[in-house]
């Protein structure tokens, strides 16, 4: 099984109202079926927007899934994206131990420039990530197949700052100029938490 970050937005706001239970029903039903492994909105975005996690066999099922959702049937995703993930570090399954009260959870994505070599900091940022995920503050991180100087990392922090910060220390930033953006995730859909 492979995992499928998938990222929509969506500007038409009445007709997201409109399908959103019809849009939930369907994640629970993917959730049932074990190819969705979790979902939720952004917080505080500009656009609404949301990310899903899908753990299917290729992208062929994938996109069948996709285009199943009540929002792409009517024309509901703005503009989206997709990448093959590459967990590499940490889990996407429900810890032993839950967060800590006052977590948030934040999709921060990192892209270097076309050509960058990562191979002089590739062992110092795997070592950036195992601190992390000692400290609790990292669920999951690794590259996306399609674009490997670019990935995702799900942190588990209390605020955006701490967010920000753990970003601008990872070496591919800190070191190499990646330019990375954070957003605020609120997990909805799924055995995260």
């Amino acid at each position: 099984m492979k995992y499928y970050v998938v990222t929509f937005t969506h500007t038409k706001i009445v007709g997201w109202a409109i399908f959103l239970h019809a849009h939930v029903k369907y994640l629970k039903k993917l959730l049932k079926e074990d190819k969705l492994q979790i979902s939720g909105p952004g917080v505080g975005t500009p656009v609404r927007s949301a990310q899903l996690v899908f753990k299917v066999t290729d992208r062929e099922e994938l996109d069948k899934l996709v285009a199943g959702d009540p929002y792409s049937i009517h024309g509901l995703v703005a503009s989206s994206t997709v990448n093959l993930w590459d967990v590499s570090c940490g889990s996407m399954l429900k810890p032993s131990v839950p967060d800590a009260e006052g977590t948030n959870y934040f999709r921060a994505t990192f892209e270097l420039k076309e050509g960058t070599d990562v191979s002089e900091l590739k062992n110092k940022r795997d070592e950036y990530l195992k601190k992390l995920l000692d400290e609790k503050k990292l669920r999951a991180a690794g590259t996306y197949v399609n674009n490997p100087l670019a990935g995702l990392s799900i942190l588990s922090v209390p605020k955006a700052e701490d967010a920000e910060a753990i970003m601008k220390n990872d070496p591919y930033v800190k070191e190499l100029g990646a330019e990375y953006q954070v957003i605020q995730w609120d997990p909805k859909f799924g055995d995260f938490k």
